[in-house]
């Protein structure tokens, strides 16, 4: 069976109960001031678990749910899709919060007062990933592969992340074509902000080639309809991932977070192509406004540890 479990025709077929207490708890999430993003996760977490019930679990009400119905979906997460610790942790963290809505409901759910999801254990943290940093010869190298394929729309994703160093929720809110005139999109960054980022040639260059094939509708668009979610983006990096890791098998796993990191540390230490048209690496401080940090302290904890190199440098031992 295909990968994909939630489509608008199975979404069709999903038990009308299952669907109106979905839409309640989503309701009285935004009643409760839960910013859009959070609601817009759970909407897209909850449609892939009641589709699930829909294949797997003969598509019963949720209300009549025993604990192990709950386990086995953890299990599904776990051993057939081989999904993180921390989306399986996700995942039940909106199951459990809608039927605690439920549960606590008297007028409509008056009978549902037991609520075994919130007895699911989640699943531990898993070890904290290096970072992975990706060098101006690698992005290079991708970004060939993709021009000659015609990848344009991963063109596109690959070029803005590495010119802006946004985060992938500002990404997603890329949806016009004036971008490529004005060179800069105001978007809601981390914590409610508005912000500009940048975009240069090369972003420039991909999203009138990404206009010019795509279909008509949403600027970002899978062949199941317009991404909504950051799920969709955080998939074609993945695609990035494993094209970049046939070309190179020294490519480290990257996720979107990992061009935040590459692009700070490589205007710093002046690899990025932008610096070659500046003629210069750029300071912390220029890093620090283009990627909208705080401080400069937290731009440099972006870039990779250089007390080795300083320590090395001193007996004049070069590090391989």
């Amino acid at each position: 069976m295909s990968r994909i479990l939630y489509t608008k025709e199975r979404w069709e077929l999903v038990l009308d109960i299952n669907k109106r207490l979905m839409q309640q708890y989503l309701r009285n999430c935004k009643a409760d001031k839960k910013s859009e993003g959070t609601i817009r996760e759970y909407g897209y977490d909850l449609r892939f678990f009641l589709c699930w019930n829909l294949l797997f679990n003969e598509n019963m009400s949720v209300l009549d749910f025993k604990k192990r119905h709950f386990e086995e979906f953890k299990y599904f997460m776990a051993e057939e899709r081989k999904v993180s610790n921390a989306r399986i942790n996700h995942l039940l963290c909106a199951i459990r919060t809608m039927m605690g809505y439920a549960e606590d409901d008297d007028d409509e759910y008056e009978e549902y007062f037991r609520n075994p999801a919130s007895r699911i254990k989640g699943l531990e943290k898993e070890p904290v990933r290096p970072v992975a940093f990706l060098s101006q010869e690698q992005i290079d190298l991708l970004r060939n592969y993709l021009l000659e394929h015609k990848m344009y729309q991963h063109l596109c994703l690959l070029d803005i992340l590495y010119d802006s160093g946004a985060r992938v929720n500002e990404v997603l809110q890329v949806t016009d074509s004036d971008t490529t005139s004005k060179g800069y999109l105001k978007v809601k960054c981390k914590g409610g902000r508005y912000e500009y980022i940048l975009l240069h040639e090369r972003s420039k260059e991909s999203i009138q080639l990404h206009l010019s094939t795509k279909k008509e509708g949403a600027f970002w668009q899978s062949k199941y309809g317009p991404a909504e979610t950051t799920s969709t983006l955080r998939g074609w990096v993945n695609d990035l991932y494993k094209i970049l890791k046939g070309l190179d098998p020294s490519t480290p796993c990257f996720t979107p977070h990992s061009f935040r990191h590459s692009v700070i540390e490589n205007l710093g230490n002046g690899t990025h192509y932008l610096c070659e048209k500046l003629g210069r690496a750029f300071t912390i401080e220029e890093i620090q406004i283009i990627v909208h940090h705080k401080s400069v302290d937290m731009t440099k904890s972006y870039m990779k540890p250089k007390d080795n190199e300083l320590i090395f440098g001193l007996f004049g031992i070069k590090i391989a």
